[in-house]
């Protein structure tokens, strides 16, 4: 490849990336005190059944004998959305002899459910979920996670709780979690076959590399979300995890072992410390998104025994949705990305990162990602939602910087259909069409 034609994707990516943070650094500020004040006597919390009084009133900006802004109430409302757990949030205020009344209702949607997950493109590339899941732990928006998990690189156990800020002191978060299975990390190289015509005669995905591993992991992430009091503070996300990866052979099946791929058996014990930190707020209201955020990542793994690698890792990554009227929004997400390490724990993306391709074919130390689509709402009622998206979705990795735009990236285009049924979230089916190249997978199935 020319030497022009790489300095013009290196432009594009930066670009692409300016364009991203630009936009929500320099957003215009959602929170400007406007409007009519109003002294609320009275704080009236209505649902249909679950969620405590406590979590809504903790998101609330005043409390009763206040003199409030509208605006004051309407970013109160959008975070009662944004906790998650309701179908609609809306407001009144009533003027009595008694005083200035606010209520608040909260429709409340089934956040308890037995886990059922099929996300299917083909017998390459699937992922299937069973196990239970509740996030609104009786009513406290407390989160309990139990999953057993099988895709085509292996088979996991994980168990996950949270502990949301409502319930902590000074707006902290607490996670952790548990998994135990194996997996097998693979790099996949993509081969198309041409005729003499130029036609596609034959496509095959050929590993690179293949490290089947047992694993047991756990970790603990203690989270400060100040950017969701509408204004920044510097409150960094700390994470403490532990792993413990062992070579196993047995977990290739015949053709995969056929391959002609050198394998280095190992045994790694890591422990990992991992600071975050992000700013930016994006309000939810069902299945919609509204505002931006911009985070950055440090990970460092420490070996715990002699074979063990020390490395670094460090991450980047911006979103920015707008909603322009009750029908039509504007999505675009980046992630990217490096590691030091020089082992096959380096970075291995794929289907998760450009819809379309399979796991395995994003590899590298660096890598990054980029989506961008309009998205559609036909219908948006408390017993069914149908959204309509179409995107563009394109990404790479590489070992170096150089190496990552000396090749046109991976890329796919296409279309999807949503349906939501909001008062039972889970209750959900989505099915996306898409063009990644010859021998991709063309459709991908999700409920």
């Amino acid at each position: 490849m020319s030497r022009k034609y790489h300095d013009i994707r290196v432009v594009l990516w930066l670009g692409g990336m300016f364009f991203l943070v630009s936009n929500t650094l320099f957003a215009q500020d959602i929170y400007d005190i406007q409007g009519d004040s109003i002294k609320i006597d009275k704080i009236v919390i209505e649902k249909n059944w679950i969620t405590w009084n406590s979590i809504i009133r903790a998101e609330l900006e005043f409390k009763e004998g206040d003199v409030v802004h509208q605006d004051q109430i309407n970013r109160s409302t959008d975070k009662v959305w944004n906790i998650g757990n309701f179908s609609d949030v809306y407001y009144s205020i009533d003027k009595t002899d008694t005083g200035n009344y606010l209520t608040i209702t909260a429709l409340d949607a089934v956040k308890f459910y037995p886990l059922i997950s099929i996300d299917h493109s083909s017998k390459e590339d699937y992922n299937y979920s069973l196990g239970f899941v509740d996030d609104n732990f009786l009513g406290s928006n407390t989160g309990v996670n139990l999953k057993w998990n099988k895709q085509p690189i292996g088979v996991s156990y994980s168990f996950r709780f949270s502990i949301p800020r409502q319930l902590l002191y000074k707006n902290m978060t607490l996670a952790f979690g548990v998994t135990v299975g194996n997996e097998i990390k693979r790099y996949l190289d993509r081969e198309i076959t041409y005729d003499d015509k130029h036609r596609v005669e034959s496509v095959a995905y050929v590993p690179q590399m293949l490290s089947p591993v047992d694993k047991f992991e756990c970790y603990v992430h203690i989270g400060n979300p100040w950017h969701l009091d509408d204004s920044y503070r510097f409150s960094p996300d700390l994470s403490l995890s532990y792993a413990h990866h062992k070579t196993n052979l047995n977990l290739l099946s015949p053709e995969e072992a056929a391959f002609d791929v050198e394998l280095s058996p190992f045994d790694h014990s890591l422990f990992s410390i991992g600071v975050s930190e992000s700013m930016g707020l994006i309000n939810r209201k069902r299945h919609r998104l509204d505002g931006y955020s911009v985070g950055v990542s440090y990970g460092l793994t420490l070996g715990l025994n002699p074979q063990s690698p020390n490395y670094q890792s460090f991450g980047l990554s911006a979103q920015y949705h707008k909603i322009f009227n009750p029908i039509i929004q504007f999505s675009s997400r980046i992630n990217t990305g490096y590691t030091t390490a020089d082992i096959p724990y380096r970075y291995i993306g794929g289907g998760s990162d450009v819809i379309g391709l399979r796991q395995g074919e994003i590899y590298g130390k660096l890598h990054y990602s980029v989506y961008t689509g309009m998205h559609f709402t036909w219908l948006n009622k408390n017993w069914l939602v149908l959204e309509n998206a179409y995107f563009v979705n394109w990404g790479a990795g590489a070992d170096t910087f150089g190496k990552l735009f000396s090749h046109a990236p991976k890329y796919s285009v296409g279309t999807s259909f949503k349906f939501v049924a909001p008062l039972v979230p889970f209750v959900f089916l989505k099915i996306s069409f898409m063009y990644a190249g010859p021998g991709s997978e063309w459709y991908k199935i999700n409920f």
